[in-house]
This record gives structure tokens, sequence and C-alpha cells, in this order.
């Protein structure tokens, strides 16, 4: 499919149509990571370290323990 690089503010911008968002198993929103490989931009979903997920935690979205319980069959903690 052939797209064109348009002019967005100070930047370049490539719209990117519906269906090849889907396709790749993107979402308009989704962090991305961008590079250029061998004279190609390659655009792949961004992964957040643990660092990054654990900042992003507060005390209203923080579950309660898990691990509450009794230990069931063979587990011990």
């Amino acid at each position: 499919m052939r797209v064109e690089v348009q002019k967005w503010g100070n930047s370049a911008a490539v719209r990117v149509p519906a269906p090849a968002l889907k396709d790749a198993g993107m979402q308009v929103g989704q962090s991305l990571e961008l590079r250029v490989e061998g004279g190609k931009l390659v655009i792949e979903p961004a992964t957040e370290s643990l660092e990054d997920l654990l900042a992003q935690m507060t005390p209203e979205n923080q579950h309660g323990l898990a691990l509450e319980g009794p230990a069931v069959g063979a587990e011990a903690w």
C-alpha cells in the first residue's frame, strides 16, 4: 500500500490506514518505537521496562494482595 509523507508542524507524518494498523496488531494512542534500519523506517510496539511500569503505579490503581489466603496443596510461603 502506498502512503505519502506529509508535513506536520516542524516534523513529517505518515497516515496509517486503519486496516494496516489492525493487521499489525496496533491501535491509535499506542506507544511505538521508531528506528532506521538499512535505510528503512521500522515501527514496532514499544515495550516498557519493569521500572517504567512500576512508576505508573498509584494507590488508586494498585490491587489488593493476591496471596492473602492460606496455602493450598503443596504451596509454601
